[in-house]
C-alpha cells in the first residue's frame, strides 16, 4: 500500500508528480522511503511536504514499528542547495519555513510512540542526519558516511542534529562535530554510539526490515515508556526520576498482556503483547 501525496490539485489534463517520499504499510510495520535518488534525497520544500504526508499516513495505520529507508546510493545529502540558491535574497525566510515544517513533521513522527528504525547507506548529511538520528535504532551499511555539514556553509544546525548529538556524545564532542563538519565512517559512528550496527550493503535493507518485524512483535507500550524515561533522565533529579520509573512500571504491570507475560519464564512459553 502506498500513499498519494497531499499536494495541490492538478489542473485538467495535468500530469501527477511522483512523491519524493513514499509510504508502505507492511502489516504491523509502516515504512517511510525517501524517494529522490537522482538528487541524493536532498531536502527541499516538496520533499518536506511529502514527508509530512507520509507521516500522516503512518499515524493513520497505527503501526507497531516504523522503518525509514532511502532509494539510491545515499540516505540524504541534506538541504537542497539548488533550491536554497534559487530563493536568492529570500533564502533566510525559505530556510525558516523549511526548518519549521521539517521540525513539525519530525516531532509528529517521534510522537507516534513506537520504535523507529532507520537504515542509512552512503552519505547522510545535515537534515538527513537529523532524520536518521530521530530513530531509536540506526543501522548503517559499511559504506555509510555521516556529517553534520552545516558549518561548511556558515550555518549552525537544524533537524535536531545539535540536540541528538549532544545527548548521545556530550557537549564537547557534539560541538566539535558541528564545528568541523568532518565525515565519520560507519565504524566510527558505531564506535561513538551514533549508529547502532554496521551491516554489509547488500544486507542493510533485509536487516532493517527484520529488526522492524522483531520490534513490532514486542511490548511497544514498554518501548514508549522507555523512550519517555530516557528522554527525561537528562533533566530529572534522581528522586523525581525514581518516581517516574515507579509510575511507568506500575502502569505497565496493570496491563493484561504484561500480567500474562510475567508467567512466561515459569511456563517456558513466549510472551504475546497486544501493544
Amino acid at each position: 500500500m502506498t500513499f498519494a501525496s497531499t499536494r495541490e490539485k492538478l489542473p485538467p489534463g495535468g500530469t501527477p508528480s511522483v512523491p519524493l517520499v513514499r509510504f508502505e504499510h507492511l502489516g504491523n510495520i509502516a515504512r517511510i522511503i525517501l524517494a529522490r535518488p537522482d538528487a541524493g534525497n536532498a531536502i527541499n520544500a516538496t520533499l518536506i511536504a511529502d514527508l509530512g504526508a507520509a507521516v500522516d499516513a503512518v499515524r493513520a495505520v497505527e503501526p507497531r514499528s516504523v522503518l525509514i529507508t532511502a532509494e539510491g546510493a545515499n540516505f540524504s545529502l541534506g538541504g537542497d542547495l539548488k533550491h536554497l540558491h534559487a530563493a536568492a535574497s529570500d533564502v533566510a525566510a525559505e530556510l525558516g519555513r523549511m526548518a519549521h515544517d521539517f521540525h513539525v513533521t519530525q516531532l509528529r513522527l517521534i510522537g507516534i510512540g513506537v520504535p523507529i528504525i532507520a537504515a542509512a547507506r552512503g552519505h547522510t548529511i545535515g537534515g538527513g542526519f537529523g532524520l536518521a538520528l530521530s530513530s531509536d535504532y540506526l543501522l548503517c551499511s559499511e559504506n555509510a558516511r555521516f556529517s553534520t555539514g552545516y558549518s561548511r556553509l556558515g550555518l549552525s544546525a537544524d533537524a535536531g542534529v545539535s540536540y541528538f548529538l549532544t545527548r548521545a556524545l556530550g557537549v564537547r564532542r557534539a560541538r566539535t562535530l558541528l564545528m568541523d563538519a568532518r565525515f565519520m565512517s560507519a565504524d566510527e559512528a558505531v564506535l561513538l554510539g551514533i549508529a547502532d550496527r554496521k551491516v554489509s550493503d547488500d544486507r542493510l535493507d533485509t536487516a532493517a526490515l527484520d529488526l522492524a518485524r522483531e520490534l513490532a512483535e514486542g511490548p511497544t507500550a514498554a518501548y514508549a515508556a522507555i523512550r519517555r524515561l530516557t528522554e527525561a533522565a537528562a533533566t530529572n533529579s534522581l528522586a523525581t526520576h525514581l518516581d517516574e520509573e515507579t509510575r511507568e512500571i506500575v502502569a505497565l504491570a496493570g496491563r493484561e498482556d504484561v500480567r500474562a507475560a510475567l508467567s512466561t519464564p515459569l511456563t517456558r512459553t513466549k510472551a504475546v503483547f497486544t501493544r
